[in-house]
């Protein structure tokens, strides 16, 4: 399900939990405690040479980010897609690996976790080309948004459990290993 449509079908009492809500008050939207923190990132091919450590790095370029990104990520993000060279957004997050690593963007955006799935997934059927990660967005405390507050209740009763059982560390580990590794030197800038 789109972001978008989680949104409005929580706000309609038409699902119990949303995880990716814009972060607005919204009335009978109830928030968890945290439930993990995202790290969005822009990625790039290598072989273009860019330099992007600030989101203002980004303007003249063609950018394909998630759907919603614009109501996701902090200021300026929004107002600097107004100076790309070309700015889209999409659903289906696979698709924005496939169209780096075939050269049809310039930069993709898109949660570190989210990017190393699909870049796994891409591996499988062709070539990963070298690439590097650009972490030039803040790290985003992500809630659980409930449409019942005894829901969120109990679910910050259950979570509260899994982390202090170390089953909370388990379950966020990408292929037994955690998505940190991407935060090496040579990944970077």
């Amino acid at each position: 399900m789109s972001n978008k449509r989680a949104e409005q079908q929580l706000m309609q009492g038409e699902v119990d939990i949303a995880l990716n809500f814009p972060p607005v008050l919204t009335p009978h939207v109830y928030k968890s405690d945290e439930l993990l923190r995202y790290q969005n990132v822009a990625v790039s091919l290598a072989n273009r040479d860019l330099k992007i450590s600030t989101i203002y790095d980004l303007a003249g370029k063609s950018v394909l980010a998630f759907q919603n990104a614009t109501n996701f990520i902090e200021a300026p993000f929004k107002s600097v897609t107004n100076i790309l060279r070309s700015y889209e957004e999409v659903v289906n997050q696979e698709a924005q690996v496939d169209h780096l690593m075939k050269g049809w963007v310039d930069v993709i955006i898109l949660e570190r976790r989210v990017f190393l799935y699909y870049l796994e997934k891409y591996k499988q059927s062709a070539e990963v080309k070298p690439f590097i990660v650009h972490a030039i967005f803040k790290e985003a405390p992500r809630p659980a948004f409930f449409y019942s507050k005894t829901l969120k209740n109990t679910f910050n009763l259950g979570l509260g459990e899994i982390i202090e059982s170390g089953e909370y560390q388990a379950i966020i580990r990408l292929d037994g290993t955690e998505y940190a590794q991407l935060s090496e030197p040579e990944l970077r800038e």
